[in-house]
């Protein structure tokens, strides 16, 4: 695996995206809550850039018909073209986690530095 530098750690505000390409990969990294999360940039469904998509909760039915329940707030990645989501922790898709995912990878900081092996 080779190191690969990505940016200073405050080059991603807190809740933002930034995508950087890897040789022939691009790949989305997010801050969320002081943490940073690492996907490849593309929705295995047809293709879509998913750092076009939101950032969101998964809604969860409750016993009240009226009211519905967000797991997860802002830890899910919504693809931009249809919707599908994806958990940012361990990109399982959250309607298939089984079969459906989307690589991950380890941020590493080191020093002020954010750092992908990959």
């Amino acid at each position: 695996m080779e190191r690969n530098v990505l940016c200073k750690m405050d080059d991603i505000p807190q809740g933002e995206t930034k995508v950087f390409q890897i040789r022939r990969m691009s790949i989305v990294v997010i801050r969320k809550e002081g943490e940073f999360y690492a996907l490849r940039n593309w929705c295995p469904h047809q293709g879509a850039e998913l750092d076009k998509g939101v950032l969101r909760g998964a809604a969860r039915a409750t016993s009240d018909v009226k009211e519905v329940c967000y797991e997860k707030p802002g830890k899910f990645l919504y693809c931009p073209w249809h919707h599908w989501s994806f958990d940012i922790e361990n990109g399982c898709s959250m309607h298939d986690p089984e079969n459906t995912k989307v690589k991950t990878y380890d941020v590493k900081i080191e020093g002020d530095d954010l750092v992908i092996y990959a």
